[in-house]
């Protein structure tokens, strides 16, 4: 179920809705050319209810009067409507509904139809007023943009855009007369003309598709030209217009007589005399349109819908109508822009005639003798009817050639057969004589009784003969045949597109009934008229290039059917007939068959039903041969010339007698198979002149007479055709080509690109003989060309070079291993300089004729070369070969190799892009021609450029799948995409979008209307494939990008003339806008490279190049985001556009979307307070609307819609936040995607395309909530997390695990893929971010390029019927990885809303549950994680970065509970998973994460610690044996003391021992953070109560990690940094982390065994204390002070802690070693310097130092009672006393001290920034005197004695 952005438009006329712009009205027009496109207009939910509403139903049920007339309840209708309770009028509300009600009232009068239909048009007229606005033409300066950009200032005027109105006549109006009451009317008038017409078209067409069904029971399911409902729709329509009052027939003829009146009484409506013209031309114009969709309709009913006769009165009233105006012949439209439509009016008078006459049915009913049955009110009942037509056919011989001469003709078999029919009934009952058995003398029939009428004719008006003698005389006379055919190409012309197939085969049929009346009467007989008129209609609108196009119709043409099937006139009589003539005349029968193969189904046979005929002759018709006779007479008493052969009569001999020659050899079998036995008996069918013609009852086989005919044309061949001793002449071999290439088209279309082995056997062709006949057709184009370029101008000749180009195109597909080599010996393209034959016949012929078909051919051959090329690379690298029906190589052969056909493809490419520039100003004779060629180079350039670069992100094209069309790939991009400015490619593809902006929206949908259409189709879809590889490429912005925003005048229109052009062009401003980030700055100055982009500049506007007018008004038709058809495709590319404008920096555009006005507005606004709300709602708030109103639950909804809405108000919040307002605005918005959050289902409850879907617009969910709480945490609004909290069950339990994938499925595919396609990686399909591709069955990999590659293999499709094959593999796990990705795109979104929450996490007690069971998850997934790390590596690092800044945010907020807790285990199992082992683990590629993972240890191990508040028994509970046991004996709870060893041992041991290995041998690998997180982590456990008791387990660890040992080693090396001129770190680090461990009293004691003093004094890096003056914190390395400091001083105290009074005197040994630093620290705290100054480290170190000295000092008095001695412990050298004094005076003279204090480090700054408690300034005050005040303590500053 699409969303209903729009409500459908109801029966009833809301015009509120209608003004405010919540509805948005269907007009017919709008219907009409959404079902020019019947497959688009099936998606249209709202298109179907408008036709099947009750009032659109009674308007097409009569469409010659759809509206009704004034009355009073339509009056009543209308001021119900406009009264103000149903419309509010408000001031400035952008529209004026007194003028609408106004203008709604001028028209019920004017055109005397009804006010409320009136005002319908009205608001119609209102709403499009933008889209008129836009399209009434360029302003001068736009104008002179497209010129700039189209080159048209520099080439002049141009062919392919003849007197463009867009560039010539740029629009002059101003917006004050735009809106003027004249020019108003005039545009409502014109809205009423276009309405009446257009719905007569839809009328039409419905009726014409409600009559596919009866051909489709005849002919096949496949005729079909719409949806089921259409049909239906189209079938109830028709039968309702039949039982209308009159009959739809007569009612269409009448009103086509009220409007001929009309035209002939002139324009008498009251309008104002300033559009008096253009309103005049205007209504004349509409008056002959609905006259012709009348005659159309008319047409229908007559010949589909009228099943016997119609109705008498009706057929004299009709064929009397037409004798009044002369049946239209000499027609003369007084609008000169309209006379070309006057031959189309004589073409449907004509075959209405023919429809209206039922030749078909009469002579039916005549021979199987139903005629008695004729109903009486029959007209050939009616004598004054017949006599009535006779006099009128009679008195139309005058005319001369006229559209009376084909119904004329009809109406002279139909009479003359009739009067036979009245002459023998008249004659047997003239015979019965009174009183006969046979009965009474019968009275005269009604047919009798009618012809009488033909009597009464005026004998002078018919020569005195009889009136159907004369009348088909003169019809004969006149070329009725001629007049057939020309009547027939101007059918197919002029309804030349898909959607009037039904009406051009009801054409047909009717051409062709009169054809068969005239062959079954014997009226017209077997001659060259009769066979080019038959030719003519069997073709039809198949021509060879309709026929070939990929979109073309595969259903069994209805009239070849018929003509099949017709054993009794059509069959035998020219069919039959041109077989019997075979080959005598050869011409005809090759005409039909190839007539006959473009319409036909294969045989059972599997051969073309024609080639299946051809291949069973039974008669061979030829001269004899000039000599002796070779006959005899026989049966001569019958008199019937029958001869028989008296020796061999061969067909083809040899110039030079007794030769051998290869050729020969080749087909000796074939030529003694082409002789005529002796005995074969015959006919002469022609005696009277020598030679005689013969007929000779042979059975043969005529392909193989045909290929051995073919082969006589070859220059240097000996063969010649026996009885002419002649070659094949041009024109034959010709039409034998051109056969040939049918058949093969024919197969490979009914057999999905292979030709039939059948076929093939028939033809003679093999893939690698040299002598069939593939090459006697090369070697035939290889004359063709040379003789060409002697003989310039050609007509016969360039006929058979198309032939030939078309036969290649089909060899290219059946056997490419001969086309390609021969296009590398040929001189067909240009090589080495040397201008290729191409290019001569493309000179010296085609543009001197004017006519372009071998061209055409040739570069469809390109396109079939490249797709060949690309389709078979794979197969033609296959290790294995196949066989094949020929037992040769395979077909995927190409004969040559890959380097020589990349060659062969740039040449030919390098060719067409050079004539594609050129073309623009080429002489045509037909404009179809240009046409075609600009349709047939985008498509195969597109094709070329989508195949190198759409699949496998390589660097290198030619290492591709592909790669063998890199050249010529690489060629284009070069000449479309250079950033310097060459005019000369971009022309072309800017002229053909000027073109499809300039054409109109006309009801006739003509062949080269549909050609212009999808010439402009297709330049918009190669143009944006430019752009995507530009962008995809990061080439610096390219000339095209420049010359398409030169040239966005001409897209606009684009998008609003029509939609069949929205989707392409709002993918191309798509393309364009977010390619414009690579623009350079507006003077040029900066130039970016491809790797740069422009985040500093501005991109150019999109609506850079509109003027104002025009951007307002096509900002409005934007708007209204393709409704009111309300196609769910189309709407989605708008709204990605949408997504990309306000994302891609486009300001201009980007706020018309968020406020609904432009910029110029709003300031307009502002200054006029009476301004009220404008006309366009913005789009902003539509969305928002939308998305609060959409239904959440079971029902199928279009979630790709709802996602890419949702995603342009992401991207308008992350990038105009402060012109979108804050989202706490709309509430209803948010709280439905929190109702979504709450109903989304689980993924394994629903398929995973849906899941897939539901996941990306729940990803956006999360985007749009994370913004949310932010701009609510902004105004410390907590009410928003109290509503988004609840609602986040599916995330937190979902949105983590990312376990869609399915690694068998992959694994096993890629594994069974590279076994089965040898040397080919599956990654060559994936595609590359060229074209956005939805999730599904062709997301990742590209399966339709697969498809074309591997198809060649069984295995890709496997056994038929079951999706076992790789293809349906490969479309699963496009489907598993579109559920995978958006899983991915999912968690990025959570872990956005998640770190948004965390900033609140205080606030709320479950927000800390939720993210703790967040971080829980994120650990449990990581570990548990069983996907490919090289895929999917980046979801652990997600994660993991999620889990860390969540536990952050919980530590900043002190969250301590249980919860918090119990996260250490699963953070621990993760670091397992990720660290396989810990030893190496530093020197691994896995380093990063691994460094992520410590820190989220750490910070998992701080809910451990005790908190300050803590109460001292949780402690030592925590402390104890007691508080690891679990809470219950139910539960098993594995002690936390166990983890914490687990990591003391794997992470801080083995940790510090790899990082110490890989800094020695690699220190670019490691950073001094390394070893200070495992420094904290160590200190952290340390510092947890349940490891109090563990500490003797703890030190054995790290004795067994040798740790110490590593940690001084690492002392002693880390001086070697100071001679690199860096700080020694690692000192200070490794210092500090034996100070951690001196804290384990067994490791310190340890530690004082192992003579740790001694090792470190040993190291150089201890100098530094012994040098003169020692180190303070001002000196030079910094971190040097700091090692005495922290590590030093600390860890001395530590052992005397530890070890006690033993190990006293070795610390005062040890100090004393340093009596350099002693002397500086005694006068560190100078009062008497006024240089003094004081740091924190420097009074840690006083007090470190005062402390030692306190304890060594101690231990000395109590020497003897500790068991050391006193003497052995020496005192501190240094100057203790001095120090005390020091100590009491600064401590006496605060204020003093503060001045002093100073900062050396960052730490110092952020104490210094810090507000302390008490009396301090700052903590840094605070920390410097309380370190002081401990000193003076240790030293007895203040105690007596």
């Amino acid at each position: 179920m699409a969303p209903e952005q729009f409500p459908t438009p109801p029966a009833e006329l809301w015009l509120e809705d209608c003004l405010t712009g919540k509805l948005q009205l269907i007009s017919w027009e709008t219907a009409y050319i959404a079902l020019c496109d019947p497959e688009t207009a099936t998606k249209s939910s709202a298109l179907r209810d408008f036709l099947r509403d009750r009032d659109s139903l009674s308007a097409l049920c009569a469409p010659w009067q759809p509206f009704p007339a004034p009355s009073a309840h339509e009056r009543q209708k209308f001021d119900a409507k406009t009264a103000p309770i149903n419309v509010a009028t408000r001031v400035g509300a952008g529209y004026n509904f007194d003028e609408i009600k106004a203008d709604a009232l001028w028209l019920s009068k004017l055109a005397h139809i009804s006010e409320y239909v009136a005002l319908q048009l009205a608001m119609l007229e209102w709403q499009n007023r933008p889209k008129v606005q836009l399209l009434s033409g360029l302003t001068q300066e736009e104008a002179l943009s497209v010129n700039d950009a189209a080159g048209l200032s520099s080439l002049g005027a141009s062919t392919i855009i003849p007197n463009s109105s867009l560039i010539t006549s740029p629009s002059g109006l101003a917006d004050v007369q735009f809106d003027a009451e004249d020019q108003r009317k005039l545009r409502l008038l014109r809205t009423y003309t276009t309405t009446r017409i257009s719905l007569l078209r839809t009328s039409q067409l419905l009726v014409a598709w409600g009559g596919a069904e009866p051909l489709r029971r005849t002919h096949g399911a496949d005729y079909r030209v719409c949806s089921g409902w259409l049909e239906d729709l189209g079938k109830e329509i028709a039968a309702k217009q039949c039982v209308t009052e009159g009959g739809a027939l007569e009612k269409c003829i009448d009103a086509v007589s009220q409007r001929w009146n009309a035209v002939d009484n002139g324009f008498a409506w009251d309008v104002p005399d300033t559009v008096q013209e253009s309103a005049a031309a205007l209504w004349l114009t509409a008056q002959v349109t609905e006259i012709i969709h009348l005659l159309h309709i008319s047409l229908l009913h007559a010949d589909l819908y009228t099943d016997t006769f119609v109705k008498a009165d009706t057929v004299e009233r009709w064929f009397t109508s037409l004798a009044e105006r002369d049946f239209f012949c000499n027609l003369t439209i007084p609008l000169p822009e309209q006379q070309h439509l006057a031959p189309l009016v004589q073409m449907l008078v004509s075959l209405l005639s023919l429809a209206v006459l039922k030749v078909d049915v009469v002579l039916e009913d005549l021979q199987n003798g139903n005629s008695s049955s004729w109903s009486p009110a029959c007209y050939l009942l009616s004598g004054s009817v017949l006599e009535t037509i006779t006099n009128i056919f009679g008195r139309a011989k005058a005319l001369g050639p006229s559209p009376a001469t084909p119904p004329a003709f009809a109406w002279s078999i139909i009479t003359w057969r009739l009067s036979m029919l009245a002459t023998e009934a008249e004659n047997l009952r003239e015979h019965q004589t009174p009183g006969s058995t046979s009965g009474p003398l019968s009275a005269p029939s009604a047919l009798e009784r009618a012809i009488e009428g033909l009597t009464k004719v005026d004998d002078e008006l018919f020569d005195k003969k009889m009136p159907y003698q004369d009348i088909g005389e003169t019809c004969t006379a006149y070329g009725v045949l001629e007049i057939v055919t020309q009547l027939l190409n101007l059918g197919m012309r002029s309804y030349g597109t898909t959607i009037d197939q039904v009406s051009r085969d009801r054409f047909r049929f009717l051409l062709l009934h009169l054809l068969r009346a005239g062959l079954s009467s014997r009226v017209v007989d077997y001659a060259p008229d009769v066979i080019i008129c038959a030719h003519a209609i069997m073709t039809g609108d198949r021509t060879f290039r309709t026929w070939m196009e990929d979109d073309a119709p595969r259903h069994i043409d209805p009239i070849t059917a018929f003509f099949l099937k017709d054993d009794e006139v059509l069959r035998p009589l020219l069919i039959d007939e041109a077989r019997l003539r075979y080959p005598y005349e050869l011409t005809p029968l090759l005409k039909f068959s190839s007539a006959l193969t473009r319409g036909e189904k294969p045989s059972d046979d599997r051969l073309p039903a024609t080639a299946s005929m051809l291949t069973a002759m039974e008669t061979f018709m030829q001269n004899f041969p000039v000599g002796p006779p070779v006959y005899s007479s026989i049966r001569e008493e019958e008199n019937a010339n029958c001869v028989s052969l008296d020796h061999e009569l061969p067909q083809f001999s040899s110039t030079i007698r007794g030769a051998k020659l290869l050729r020969e050899k080749a087909h000796a079998g074939g030529e003694d198979s082409m002789v005529i036995p002796a005995g074969t008996e015959g006919v002469i069918v022609d005696d009277k002149s020598p030679p005689f013609v013969a007929m000779w009852r042979w059975p043969h086989s005529a392909m193989e007479y045909l290929v051995q005919l073919l082969s006589t044309f070859v220059v240097g061949s000996c063969k010649v055709e026996y009885t002419s001793q002649q070659p094949i002449s041009l024109e034959n071999a010709t039409e034998i080509i051109g056969f040939f290439s049918d058949l093969l088209h024919s197969s490979l279309r009914e057999d999905d690109g292979v030709a039939s082995a059948e076929l093939l056997n028939a033809l003679n062709i093999g893939q690698d003989r040299s002598a069939d006949t593939v090459a006697v057709v090369l070697a035939v184009f290889d004359d063709g060309l040379l003789l060409q370029s002697r003989e310039p101008g050609n007509p016969d000749l360039l006929e058979l070079l198309v032939n030939c180009i078309r036969f290649l195109q089909a060899l290219a597909l059946v056997a490419p291993n001969r086309v390609w080599p021969w296009l590398t010996r040929s001189r067909f393209l240009e090589t080495q300089g040397n201008g290729g034959s191409l290019a001569s016949v493309l000179i010296g012929t085609e543009m001197v004729v004017g006519r372009y078909d071998f061209l055409i051919g040739c570069i469809q051959l390109f396109h079939s070369l490249v797709e060949d090329a690309v389709g078979k690379s794979v197969a033609r690298k296959a290790t294995s070969k196949a066989v094949t029906r020929f037992n040769t190589a395979t077909t995927s052969d190409s004969g040559i190799s890959d380097k020589v056909m990349s060659n062969i493809l740039l040449s030919f490419g390098r060719t067409i892009a050079s004539i594609y520039e050129g073309a623009m100003n080429w002489r045509y004779i037909r404009l179809e021609d240009q046409l075609e060629i600009n349709i047939c180079i985008c498509t195969a350039f597109d094709a070329v450029m989508r195949y190198a670069y759409g699949v496998d992100d390589s660097n290198v094209p030619r290492k591709k799948v592909t790669g063998v069309i890199a050249p010529i790939a690489e060629y284009l991009t070069q000449l479309y995409l250079p950033a310097s400015a060459n005019d000369l490619p971009t022309i072309p593809i800017l002229t053909s979008l000027l073109s499809g902006a300039s054409t109109d929206n006309s009801s006739f949908l003509t062949t080269s209307a549909g050609l212009w259409r999808q010439q402009t189709l297709k330049a918009l879809v190669f143009s944006n494939t430019l752009v995507r590889i530009a962008t995809l490429l990061k080439r610096p912005w390219t000339h095209l990008e420049q010359q398409l925003f030169k040239a966005t005048p001409l897209l606009t229109r684009l998008y609003a003339t029509s939609d069949l052009y929205t989707s392409p062009v709002v993918v191309l401003l798509e393309s364009l806008v977010r390619g414009a980030v690579r623009a350079p700055d507006v003077d040029g100055s900066r130039c970016l490279n491809g790797s740069q982009m422009a985040n500093d500049v501005e991109p150019p506007s999109l609506l850079g190049h509109l003027g104002p007018k025009t951007a307002k008004n096509f900002l409005s038709v934007l708007a209204q985001l393709g409704e009111p058809l309300s196609i769910v495709d189309i709407q989605t590319q708008v709204w990605n556009l949408l997504s990309a404008v306000v994302s891609c920096k486009q300001q201009w555009f980007s706020l018309y979307l968020l406020t609904g006005s432009t910029p110029r507005e709003a300031v307009k606004k502002k200054n006029d307070s009476s301004s009220g709300p404008l006309r366009d709602k913005a789009l902003l708030k539509r969305a928002l609307d939308t998305l609060a109103n959409m239904y959440v639950g079971n029902e199928p909804q279009d979630w790709k819609l709802y996602s890419s809405m949702l995603e342009f108000v992401c991207e308008a919040q992350n990038h105009w936040a402060w012109a979108m307002g804050p989202l706490r605005d709309h509430k209803d918005f948010i709280k439905k995607l929190l109702a979504f959050l709450r109903w989304i289902p689980p993924t394994k409850n629903i398929g995973e395309a849906l899941a897939a879907d539901l996941n990306k617009f729940a990803a956006l969910t999360c985007d749009v909530l994370a913004m949310y709480i932010h701009n609510s945490r902004q105004t410390n609004d907590i009410t928003a997390l109290k509503e988004v909290v609840p609602c986040l069950t599916y995330l937190s339990e979902n949105a983590l695990k990312c376990s869609a994938y399915n690694p068998s499925l992959h694994s096993r595919l890629r594994k069974n893929f590279e076994a089965h396609f040898d040397g080919l990686d599956l990654d060559s399909f994936k595609r590359v971010p060229l074209l956005s591709v939805s999730y599904g069955r062709n997301f990742f990999y590209d399966v339709e390029l697969a498809d074309k590659l591997l198809s060649y293999s069984s295995k890709w499709h496997g056994p038929k019927g079951k999706r076992e094959g790789f293809m349906a593999e490969v479309e699963r796990a496009n489907v598993n990885l579109s559920l995978m990705e958006s899983e991915i795109q999912l968690l990025q979104s959570w872990k956005l809303l998640a770190l948004e929450l965390s900033n609140l996490v205080e606030k709320d007690e479950g927000l800390a549950r939720l993210l703790i069971k967040v971080v829980r998850d994120c650990m449990t997934s990581n570990s548990q994680s069983s996907l490919p790390e090289a895929l999917f590596g980046q979801l652990t690092v997600v994660r993991t970065d999620l889990a860390f800044v969540l536990l952050q945010r919980l530590a900043q907020a002190k969250v301590n509970n249980a919860e918090a807790r119990q996260l250490l285990a699963p953070i621990w199992n993760a670091v397992r998973a990720a660290t396989p082992d810990f030893d190496t683990v530093f020197s691994s590629d896995s380093v990063e994460l691994y460094r992520s993972l410590l820190r989220i240890l750490y910070l998992g191990l701080q809910f451990h610690l005790t908190p300050d508040s803590a109460n001292p028994e949780e402690s030592s509970l925590r402390s104890s044996f007691r508080g690891a046991l679990p809470a219950s004996h139910n539960t098993i709870v594995e002690p936390i003391s166990n983890h914490l060893l687990e990591i003391l041992a794997d992470t801080v041991a083995k940790g510090f021992r790899s990082l110490a290995t890989q800094l020695h041998s690699n220190p670019d690998t490691v950073t001094p953070s390394d070893f200070a997180l495992l420094t904290a982590i160590l200190q952290t456990i340390l510092a947890i109560p349940e490891m109090t008791t563990w500490h003797s387990q703890a030190a054995l660890l790290f004795a067994n990690s040798s740790t110490i040992r590593y940690a001084t080693s690492l002392f002693s090396w880390s001086d070697r940094l100071v001679s690199q001129n860096k700080d020694p770190i690692y000192g200070e680090l490794s210092i500090l982390f034996l100070l951690s461990l001196s804290s384990l009293q067994p490791l310190a004691e340890s530690m004082a065994v192992e003579g740790i003093l001694a090792t470190l004094n040993s190291a150089n890096l201890l100098n530094y204390f012994r040098r003169r003056g020692g180190m303070s914190p001002f000196d030079a390395p910094p971190c040097v002070f700091l090692i005495w400091t922290k590590g030093i001083l600390p860890l001395c105290l530590n052992l005397l802690r530890a070890v006690g009074p033993a190990i006293a005197a070795e610390i005062s040994a040890f100090l004393n070693n340093f009596p350099e630093q002693l002397s500086r620290a005694s006068n560190a705290l100078n009062l008497r310097s006024a240089n003094t100054r004081i740091t924190l480290s420097i009074a840690s170190e006083i007090h470190s130092l005062a402390l030692i000295d306190n304890i060594l000092d101690n231990v000395r008095a109590n020497g003897a009672r500790l068991g050391v001695s006193a003497q052995g412990i020496e005192r501190l050298e240094w100057d203790k006393e001095s120090v005390r004094e020091d100590l009491e005076g600064w401590l006496g003279k605060v204020g003093r001290l503060r001045e002093r204090i100073v900062v050396v480090d960052e730490r110092d700054a952020g104490l210094v920034n810090r507000k302390a408690q008490g009396e301090w300034e700052n903590e840094l005050e605070g920390r410097v005197v309380g370190e002081l005040r401990a000193a003076a303590g240790c030293l007895g500053v203040g105690k007596s004695g």
